[in-house]
């Protein structure tokens, strides 16, 4: 079977999702729903109706980024699914993505904040006693990280090598997933410290390189990352669109 035959159905199903992505017109309409409750029922009148089925208007802002968190993860599982199967570790190592800033924290010995010792993910790392802490993160889906970690490496630095140590061959189709890896690499250092509206501008760069990058590369892996990215830059869009709206409810509930 040849390279383009083999990706055919991951092509297939990548691009219909791509294309139900939400348009900036329906970003713009929600943007004038001020409260949660009616953003939450307008948004169920679009294409980002599966992205909310489960939130409602009640839900703390930890409990709407870990359910749109865990979004991201599922999609990343199906995706890995439409893939030939040797591929399929290569994109499932990205549902450790969400949670790699939170696994920093701790790293960094810092105290676990409530959020995240109400995180079913998150929870069995939280212990006050780093030893036990450590040991439970070796113990899991993180032992790689955390090993590179306790030998110098950074955990993002050890998260990218471990990811590129998935790439199966041919190595054609390592040119895609260079480009992508190092996309991410930037982003990582260009978010640190810029204020919001340069991180904004950045963002949108990232998503017009992506959206490039999801036709330059059809019909390979890279394809399949691409379209992720699309995916985790629209939730971080909703999230801060949900999140603002819970936090005004909190103040204007309180009186702050």
């Amino acid at each position: 079977m040849n390279r383009t035959a083999s990706f055919a159905y991951m092509q297939a199903r990548v691009q219909a999702r791509h294309g139900m992505r939400p348009e900036e017109r329906v970003w713009h309409r929600l943007r004038g729903t001020t409260d949660l409750a009616n953003y939450l029922h307008a948004a169920r009148k679009t294409t980002l109706a599966p992205w909310v089925s489960g939130l409602h208007a009640t839900h703390s802002t930890h409990e709407i980024e870990h359910a749109l968190r865990q979004q991201f993860r599922d999609h990343v599982d199906r995706v890995a699914h439409w893939l030939p199967n040797r591929w399929a570790s290569t994109i499932q190592w990205l549902t450790l993505l969400p949670d790699l800033p939170a696994m920093q924290h701790l790293l960094n010995s810092e105290a676990a904040p409530a959020w995240m010792l109400n995180n079913p993910r998150l929870r069995p790392f939280t212990s006050e006693n780093m030893a036990t802490r450590i040991q439970a993160m070796l113990d899991s889906s993180w032992y790689d990280i955390v090993a590179a970690w306790q030998g110098g490496q950074s955990p993002v630095a050890a998260w990218l090598e471990r990811w590129q140590g998935r790439w199966p061959g041919p190595t054609s189709l390592h040119t895609g997933m260079r480009y992508l890896s190092g996309l991410l690499q930037q982003q990582t250092h260009l978010t640190r410290g810029q204020p919001p509206g340069s991180t904004q501008r950045q963002r949108e760069r990232l998503a017009q390189q992506l959206q490039g990058a999801f036709r330059r590369y059809s019909f390979q892996p890279a394809a399949a990352c691409a379209h992720l990215g699309l995916f985790a830059l629209d939730l971080e869009r909703l999230r801060a669109e949900l999140v603002s709206r819970a936090l005004f409810a909190d103040i204007a509930e309180t009186g702050a």
